[in-house]
């Protein structure tokens, strides 16, 4: 079964270092031009719904849809630079990934979702080619965040963590392939650092 993308949610609004700034709001936003992360008001128990269904998608193949919206879920999209497009939102309780493979296509944008139930501790830290790591963000329960770097800069790598549950996770980097641990843990990077390799897709479970 594949997977229908999340639709968007009104009241985006970019937190960046020199303070809060608004964001036009799109159906299928590209990439923000500005450093900072967007703070996604919560989501309505119908857009919920229809993120959780998997419902087809012609951009994902082989996911499996998760059987339940209960319980700890983390859901995640990426925006390819090249193509300018955001890949399908993927969630933990399905198989797949998000970004590009073999397309030599960095990532340039990120968004996370974590479901509202279960009681999901989750925090996101993200590192950016010609710029460093970016402040960690919490993303409390039936909260999303889109993070982003400025002047088109790749991601390199995504640190994970939690307090209350343990994650399994990979991503694709430039010129290596698939690269994790292969190991469940409450915090961990994926990616690369000092590399100068950027990070193409990534897929997280729990």
């Amino acid at each position: 079964m594949r997977f229908r993308a999340l639709t968007a949610v009104s009241g985006l609004t970019a937190l960046t270092l020199l303070g809060m700034v608004p964001v036009a709001q799109a159906a299928e936003p590209s990439a923000p031009a500005a450093n900072g992360v967007a703070k996604v008001k919560k989501m309505s128990p119908e857009e919920i719904q229809e993120m959780l269904a998997a419902r087809a998608d012609a951009n994902t193949q082989g996911v499996t849809a998760g059987t339940t919206a209960e319980g700890r879920v983390v859901c995640f999209r990426a925006h390819v630079r090249n193509a300018n497009m955001w890949t399908s939102t993927i969630c933990t309780d399905q198989s797949g990934f998000t970004g590009s493979e073999g397309q030599n296509d960095p990532i340039d944008a990120v968004y996370f979702y974590v479901g509202p139930t279960g009681g999901m501790d989750f925090n996101v830290e993200t590192h950016w080619a010609n710029f460093g790591t970016a402040p960690e963000a919490h993303i409390a329960p039936g909260d999303g965040l889109m993070m982003w770097n400025s002047n088109g800069n790749a991601l390199e790598a995504i640190h994970l963590r939690s307090f209350n549950q343990s994650m399994m996770a990979a991503a694709h980097v430039k010129d290596v392939g698939w690269k994790g641990t292969g190991l469940r843990s409450y915090d961990q990077w994926i990616g690369s650092i000092g590399e100068n390799r950027w990070m193409e897709a990534f897929w997280i479970d729990i």
